[in-house]
């Protein structure tokens, strides 16, 4: 049989995307599979396709030059059917804002013309579209990657409306598919369900005691990733060698930041992130945690039990007790509840040999989600509905195999001696470890395998990109497959930093980041209260103590220019430094600046301080510290930092400190004869000398612009030529909104001052011919103000005031 998917996005990651390659890859060993994406976003599919699946887009959304249509619709492919809201793929669907007339054409044109046998629509609005235009002799299948009680009650009456010319609709689960049947009957439509499938990864958790809990997926509402923060910062103290590492983009990664900081757990607790082979993640930890208030299937939970990790689940509706066979391969505890999910979490972070025993169940149990498994239950669906149903010769073999996937070019082994081994599939001649200005060359051995060692090899801490030669061709080593094992690693238990990072880049070349200094102090706590810095970690390999040791903060541009903080070194390495912010800026308020920092010991050995043994790389986009501001009596102030550089080195950045004060009135008339506005802000306190103020235009004309204010005192005026643009040359009767923003600081480090809480005005005076110009000031919640110009004619204004 031919079989397509339709699908929104397969372009991006998300559970229905790796649900959707799963069965393509396992259904390609016996059929003709094609997977249909309405969008295309990118150049190639962030996750990678199955081999033997063919992908077709549908609507290029790649370039697009900012014009819109209705409902601020992109006009994509320069169509103005883009601009015109969808009729066929229905607007209830939480997708409809973003489909159109154009991909309804799109959409219509691929299934009123497909040869496919078999048509999956994957989400409410494409099981719809399929209903509607699949020719009656297509076998019609929709999929719910969701669940009934997900859906808005207006999307459900257009399902129970539509799905009827549908031959199948399938669900994730048995629970949601009995909802179904008891909320919206089909008659004459098959309701079922098939388990999503999750192929086995490349290797598993090795039963190395990472001390790690893994999540994973979008960072959205009912994921309730807070709940899993407050669970785990209510068992912090108790295990205090143990982390949380959250996987995942989305609209929550803020709020959770902001959590996470509160919390005080910014070491603990870490934001990843997405990863497109999320199996390399699993396999760094000893346990998962899903904390969903609903979950239609749970794909991450046989994700994480296929790499051999008991998970710590909610019992949410439904998927969650479908999968988890609770105190055998993970528990299920009581949903949306932070003192279940922690009590859950206690007994395997607690308990050594549990956690072994539910790892080994977990494999174990998840093998009836393999998709050789569960194909089988799709192949007979769609064989039955095609009036073809399976025979006994089609048992032979009696579940059909994937297709088997081509070995990757290189698979790399990262292990906690510091080394990585590549092995390659493809042997080339040579390979290069390129940085600037260095390259250093390496043979692979019989075997076809390379050893990198940073110490022997002398490799300079920094990222080194990989490439292999063959005769006269250089290529980035790409389709590589990296295992990470025996991370994080102790420091009382390492003498000196000498390790090597595997990562991939943006376009999935391999990066070795290698991380090594004869001297290093391993960053353990940073803390920011109470005016102070305290950072706490471990000297690598020294035992006895220095109560003279010192940090030193150095100012990158300028090395003599350096501050020294007493920072004692205890018996066991173990040191702590308290950073005063206010000495670190002293004489230099007001400047955006970078200082290194450094562990110096009272005989001059010089130690590096930075983050690096847990095998993680890129701390900058992970970690980051509140700052202390520092406020002189006169002057701007500063804000001061802890950050991680590029290399993952600790260090503090500085900055100029906006002023404190706020709009307390403002008024804005016209002036110039009607060609500017005139502005007035009265502030609730004086700026510090040396600030400059400014107003930006943040929509309307001349958006993007700032124009300069004059300051006196707590008075700051302007009069920028708004309705001089030329779009307003010539028209008679103007009107015109602008929202602006209030600007001030040091020069070069504006910052916005809000104007929120002022009371309205409106300014009105003679303009031209037999108008009034009527100029109004109202302030915005997020402290802008919006500022309304209107020509007024005076007859009119006049009539309007005789009645």
């Amino acid at each position: 049989m031919k079989i397509a998917y339709l699908i929104n996005d397969m372009y991006g990651i998300g559970g229905t995307i790796r649900t959707v390659a799963n069965q393509a890859a396992a259904l390609a060993s016996r059929h003709d599979v094609e997977v249909v994406s309405v969008f295309r976003h990118r150049d190639e599919p962030a996750l990678p396709m199955p081999p033997g699946v063919g992908l077709r887009p549908l609507v290029d959304v790649r370039e697009h030059d900012g014009s819109t249509g209705v409902g601020g619709r992109p006009l994509y492919e320069g169509s103005e059917r883009a601009g015109l809201p969808p009729v066929l793929f229905p607007p209830e669907d939480s997708r409809g804002s973003t489909h159109s007339r154009l991909t309804d054409d799109r959409l219509e044109e691929y299934l009123t013309t497909t040869d496919a046998d078999v048509v999956v629509g994957t989400r409410p609005g494409l099981n719809i579209a399929v209903a509607r235009c699949a020719p009656g002799n297509v076998v019609k299948v929709g999929q719910e990657h969701l669940t009934y009680e997900q859906h808005s009650e207006a999307l459900r009456r257009v399902m129970a409306r539509e799905y009827a010319g549908l031959d199948a609709f399938v669900t994730v689960t048995e629970a949601d598919a009995r909802t179904y049947s008891r909320n919206m009957p089909l008659p004459g439509v098959r309701v079922l369900s098939i388990p999503n499938s999750v192929p086995a990864p490349p290797f598993t958790a090795n039963g190395h005691n990472s001390r790690t809990i893994v999540s994973a997926g979008r960072l959205a509402p009912s994921k309730r990733h807070d709940l899993l923060v407050k669970a785990f910062a209510s068992l912090a103290e108790e295990y205090p060698e143990w982390t949380l590492r959250i996987y995942g983009r989305g609209g929550r990664r803020g709020a959770l930041a902001k959590l996470v900081g509160s919390l005080g757990l910014q070491d603990r607790v870490w934001l990843m992130g997405p990863h497109t082979h999320v199996e390399e993640a699993w396999a760094q930890g000893a346990f998962a945690a899903v904390t969903s208030s609903e979950e239609p299937f749970g794909m991450t939970i046989v994700e994480a039990m296929r790499s051999g990790l008991p998970v710590v689940s909610t019992d949410c509706p439904h998927g969650p007790a479908s999968i988890i066979r609770d105190e055998e391969d993970g528990f299920l505890v009581p949903n949306r509840s932070v003192s279940g999910i922690a009590e859950g979490m206690a007994r395997l972070m607690a308990d050594d040999p549990l956690r072994r025993r539910m790892s080994a169940a977990a494999l174990a149990d998840s093998e009836r989600f393999d998709p050789a498994n569960v194909v089988r239950l799709h192949e007979g669906l769609f064989s039955e509905l095609a009036g073809t149903p399976l025979t006994a010769s089609d048992a032979a073999p009696p579940v059909p195999a994937p297709r088997a996937e081509p070995p990757v070019a290189c698979r790399v082994r990262a292990g906690g001696d510091g080394l990585v081994t590549l092995t390659f599939t493809d042997p080339p001649d040579l390979i290069e470890l390129v940085r600037a200005g260095q390259r250093v060359t390496l043979a692979p051995d019989w075997r076809g395998q390379v050893v990198v060692d940073p110490a022997r090899e002398r490799l300079a801490a920094d990222t080194w990109e990989v490439t292999r030669v063959d005769g006269d061709s250089v290529a980035p080593v790409r389709d590589v497959e990296i295992h990470q094992q025996g991370y994080p690693l102790q420091a009382r238990r390492t003498p000196e930093l000498s390790l090597v990072v595997p990562t991939r880049s943006a376009k999935g070349g391999l990066l070795l980041h290698v991380r090594r200094s004869a001297h290093h102090a391993e960053v353990g706590h940073v803390e920011v209260a109470e005016g102070l810095i305290t950072v706490q970690g471990r000297v690598l390999g020294r035992e006895e103590a220095d109560a003279r040791a010192r940090m030193v903060v150095r100012l990158r541009t300028t090395r003599r220019t350096l501050r020294e903080f007493s920072s004692p070194v205890a018996f066991g390495g173990l040191f702590t430094a308290v950073i005063d912010p206010e000495a670190v800026v002293r004489g230099r308020h007001g400047d955006s600046e970078a200082w290194e920092m450094r562990l110096v010991l009272s005989d001059g050995t010089e130690c590096t301080v930075g983050r690096h043994l847990s095998g993680v790389v890129g701390y900058k986009k992970i970690i980051e510290y509140p700052a202390q501001d520092v406020r002189p009596a006169r002057g701007p102030g500063s804000r001061v930092r802890p950050y991680y550089t590029v290399n993952d080195r600790l260090g503090l950045k500085t900055s100029a400190l906006a002023p404190t004060v706020e709009v307390e009135e403002v008024r804005v008339r016209a002036a110039g004869g009607g060609d500017r506005l005139r502005f007035a802000f009265r502030l609730t306190d004086t700026l510090p000398e040396g600030v400059e103020a400014a107003v930006e235009v943040v929509r309307g004309t001349d958006a993007g612009q700032r124009y300069p204010l004059e300051v006196e005192g707590r008075l700051l005026t302007g009069a920028p030529p708004l309705p001089a643009h030329p779009d307003h040359a010539g028209v008679e009767g103007l009107r015109a909104s602008w929202q602006v923003r209030l600007l001030a600081g040091p020069a070069g480090a504006l910052s916005r001052i809000g104007a929120g809480s002022v009371p309205g005005h409106t300014a009105r005076r003679w303009n031209h011919g037999p108008y009034v110009r009527s100029v109004t000031a109202s302030p915005l919640a997020n402290g802008d103000l919006k500022v309304t110009v209107a020509d007024v004619h005076m007859w009119s204004a006049l009539n309007r005031r005789l009645r």
